[in-house]
């Protein structure tokens, strides 16, 4: 069935499967795990960052309280600018503090009376700055820490932490400050080292950035909409962390606030979460990697164990299959097989063999049994090759007549056994088949009838071809003698016409007498023949070149044979013929303009020589290629070139007889090449 042969893929699928959830599972646990570890730091950074932070600004906001008390409530400035306590006190209250604020005092006008410094500082004015504008319009006692800036005095960034100099009626009396500078908040940042792509920012309430860490200053004194860039502000929560896109760089951040609600002022810290997911991506890869590679080792596994399973059932399926094609086989040539035990002289055979010998189930199978079956002439002989098999002299190969008990008809049968013998010699079985070859006893035995027929036919073919050679050329000689007696007796008183006619009949009988001796001649290849023999070409274009030495000085022709050509398996005599064929038609079929040239070269290919016959004469035209080798096929007039017709037949029929072939290559005006493919000798 279909799932017993895929059942190891669906429970590797499965296995695959539980694999894959767990650690899917594992791996979101992990990052929960992960995540809940970067919300726990940052909201621990903020903590810390915090106490720092309020220790920074609690320092600068007692030093300001403490340098409101000696203004007092009625200040008179002329006597205060004047008071080296008071810039005692200031100097050494901003040069004790760990941010090492600039402390000053600045009358109702936003004029600055009195500083810490050492040095003096030009008068000037501060009303238009916000912390003064702020004081002025508000009448709280809150402190005021404003947005960053470049301090008039001083030229430094500072941010101004600032009071309310109020006097006894309420009325505004001036401001107390403190520059403190950004580096003192952005020291205090970079000390927390915090992760690659983390963040502090200071930030009032109102959403204004007053300090970022990295610094970014084209954002900061920005307001920021709490609604958008961080909704759990807008809670009024003490504290509190929350994943936010930041709106500044649009990195996803685990970001943990605290506010400092005695300042009006919030602490954000920021810390990166693809930073902090770090560690566990490094562990998942790890862990995806163990999990991979065991996922790689167990698939090869069940490779290997489908590959061995589907190999198996192939193997089985094959196995099937051949029994089925051998028992289809066995039945279509009529063979059966059989085991015989020569020990115990018990011999099993197949359905198919029961069905050639016509034997039922109930049949003695035994080696009497078996010479039963054998037609009684050859039970002799058979019983005398039975026993030579028994003493070791040879395995069974005999083809016997047997009679089938079943209908009694007699069938021819092939036996084939191989003996298998003990160490000493002796046998124990044999194997072998049985082929019913009766079918083709009886074509043997009508094939040898058709070749008696034909040999006869031969024969009688022989006999007309000396009827035809003798008996049809005695006629055209006596035509012949009589009409030359005729011409000589008589000519004299005959016309022109009456000659003419006597010459035709002359040339008609002649060429009559040739046509006989060239179809004769055709008839002969093939039928008379002798064995093939190594031929040399040599000593077969020597005869050929003697042959026709008186045509070839007559038309001024010049025959290019290489030396030493090869060998061939063949008959010289026809060979020779062949040849006298080609190079003689080369001369013939000369053109007018320059004088023939016949060459002679042989390329050999595997075991077969092609000799080539070149010539420089008029050529054939390409659609007569096929027609040249045809019998009496001429391409030219009677009265242009002499010939029957018959000689490249002959040709081809030679280099056929030779178990080759003969074919052309031909440009017209130019010459023609004929090839001829012969056998060659190892």
């Amino acid at each position: 069935m279909a799932w017993r042969r895929w059942w190891p893929l669906a429970a590797w699928l499965g296995l695959a499967g539980l694999v894959a959830v767990w650690f899917t599972v594992s791996a979101l646990a992990e990052r929960g795990r992960a995540l809940r570890e970067v919300e726990v730091r940052a909201a621990t950074l903020a903590e810390v960052t915090v106490e720092n932070v309020h220790r920074l600004i609690e320092g600068a906001d007692t030093a300001l309280i403490a340098v409101s008390v000696m203004v007092g409530p009625t200040p008179d400035w002329g006597v205060l600018s004047r008071d080296p306590i008071l810039w005692q006190a200031m100097h050494t209250m901003g040069a004790a503090l760990s941010a090492a604020p600039r402390l000053l005092a600045i009358d109702q006008d936003g004029v600055v009376r009195v500083h810490g410094e050492i040095f003096k500082i030009t008068p000037g004015s501060v009303a238009d700055r916000d912390y003064f504008r702020s004081h002025r319009d508000d009448p709280s006692a809150l402190p005021h820490l404003g947005v960053p800036l470049i301090g008039r005095f001083f030229h430094e960034s500072v941010l101004p932490y600032s009071r309310r100099l109020s006097r006894a009626d309420g009325s505004f009396g001036g401001v107390v400050l403190a520059t403190l500078p950004p580096q003192a908040f952005m020291g205090l940042f970079a000390s927390m080292r915090a992760e690659d792509g983390s963040f502090f920012a200071l930030r009032r309430g109102d959403g204004t950035l007053l300090v970022r860490y990295p610094a970014m200053d084209q954002i900061l004194g920005t307001r920021i909409d709490n609604n958008k860039a961080f909704p759990a502000l807008v809670d009024h929560r003490p504290e509190g962390v929350e994943v936010v896109d930041s709106p500044v760089d649009g990195v996803r951040r685990m970001v943990a606030f605290k506010r400092l609600d005695r300042y009006d002022l919030t602490m954000i810290v920021g810390l990166p979460i693809q930073e902090g997911l770090a560690p566990w991506r490094r562990q998942t890869r790890r862990m995806a990697a163990v999990v991979g590679s065991g996922l790689v080792v167990l698939t090869a596994l069940l490779v290997l164990l489908l590959q061995r399973r589907h190999a198996e059932i192939a193997v089985q399926t094959r196995l099937k299959a051949s029994e089925e094609n051998l028992r289809q086989a066995q039945a279509v040539a009529r063979l059966g097989y059989y085991v015989f035990d020569m020990v115990a002289d018990r011999w099993e055979s197949s359905p198919i063999l029961d069905d050639i010998f016509g034997i039922e189930s109930a049949f003695p199978r035994s080696a009497g049994g078996w010479l039963d079956l054998v037609a009684p002439p050859q039970r002799p002989e058979m019983e005398d090759y039975l026993r030579g098999i028994i003493a070791g002299e040879h395995d069974f190969e005999r083809e016997y007549p047997i009679i089938r008990p079943s209908d009694g008809q007699m069938r021819w049968v092939a036996g084939v056994g191989k003996v298998e013998r003990d160490p000493d010699g002796r046998p124990l079985r044999m194997v072998g088949t049985i082929q019913d070859i009766t079918e083709r006893k009886r074509d043997h035995q009508a094939l040898q009838e058709k070749a008696a027929e034909l040999s006869r036919s031969n024969e009688e073919l022989e006999q007309f071809a000396y009827v035809a050679s003798h008996d049809l050329r005695e006629p055209l000689r006596m035509v012949s003698s009589y009409v030359d007696l005729l011409g000589r007796r008589y000519g004299d008183r005959l016309d022109a016409d009456a000659r003419e006619f006597i010459a035709f009949a002359k040339d008609g009988a002649t060429r009559m007498d040739r046509l006989v001796l060239d179809l004769l001649e055709y008839s002969r290849i093939g039928r008379i023949t002798r064995p093939m023999v190594a031929v040399p070409l040599g000593t077969v274009f020597d005869r050929v070149t003697r042959a026709l030495q008186a045509k070839i000085d007559e038309a001024g022709a010049r025959l290019v044979v290489p030396s030493p050509l090869p060998s061939v398996l063949g008959d010289g005599d026809e060979l020779v013929r062949l040849f006298l064929n080609l190079i003689g038609n080369a001369v013939k079929y000369r053109a007018a303009d320059r004088s023939p040239v016949v060459t002679v070269t042989a390329e050999r290919r595997d075991m077969v020589w092609t000799v080539t016959v070149a010539d420089n004469g008029i050529g054939i035209e390409p659609q007569y290629f096929d027609r040249v080798f045809l019998i009496f096929q001429r391409l030219h007039k009677r009265g242009e070139y002499e010939g029957t017709g018959i000689g490249l037949a002959i040709c081809k029929k030679i280099a056929e007889h030779h178990g080759g072939r003969i074919w052309l290559d031909s440009t017209p005006g130019q010459g023609s090449a004929f090839h001829v493919a012969l056998p060659g000798i190892d």
